[in-house]
């Protein structure tokens, strides 16, 4: 049984390289293999990750069907498109990020997502990035969002310059003290 095992691992293997030859030989549709996962069991090829388009996906799993030992295609692949307009539905639903639009532009190459444009506030640059990645398919966010900063609270006022030939001020000393009264060191009279 251990051969038959290994037999079966070997072929599988076999069919995930054969695989991956037939997408990078392939010239009707340039698709980005190393974005792409392969395993291959029993002829049966399960294929992830992420393409540009709808047609790379398409080409993909089609180039795959027809390789030579392979069943069927079970495919979990993410295309950047469809994340694009997932990502951006998510942020217009969203009510934190509702009011940026349409001064988000969102991005996305082989799962890595870009966030682009200006918003109102860090508040929604913050929630836009947290919003995006909880989208399927995305792998990073890239957060290039511009955004005013908060107010910062109000420094001291700075001392005024002088005039330019103003002569600078001089300081009067602090009046003395006024002289301490000592008392006397002669005892009261006894009350009766």
């Amino acid at each position: 049984m251990a051969e038959t095992m290994m037999t079966s691992s070997s072929q599988d293997e076999t069919l995930e390289v054969t695989t991956m030859d037939a997408l990078q030989n392939y010239s009707g549709v340039r698709v980005w293999t190393d974005a792409l996962d392969i395993q291959a069991r029993n002829g049966i090829v399960e294929i992830s990750g992420h393409v540009r388009t709808q047609a790379e996906k398409e080409v993909t799993e089609n180039v795959i069907l027809k390789t030579k030992g392979v069943k069927d295609v079970i495919s979990h692949l993410y295309v950047d498109t469809d994340i694009e307009i997932a990502v951006a539905k998510a942020l217009g639903d969203d009510p934190r990020t509702r009011g940026g639009f349409p001064g988000i532009l969102v991005g996305s190459a082989f799962g890595d997502l870009y966030l682009k444009g200006n918003v109102p506030s860090q508040e929604m640059k913050k929630a836009a990035a947290e919003i995006a990645a909880k989208v399927q398919g995305v792998r990073s966010v890239v957060n290039s969002l511009e955004a005013p900063e908060p107010p910062k609270p109000a420094a001291p006022a700075a001392a005024a310059k002088p005039a330019v030939g103003a002569r600078p001020a001089v300081a009067k000393p602090a009046p003395k003290p006024a002289p301490k009264v000592e008392e006397s060191e002669e005892e009261a009279p006894a009350e009766e």
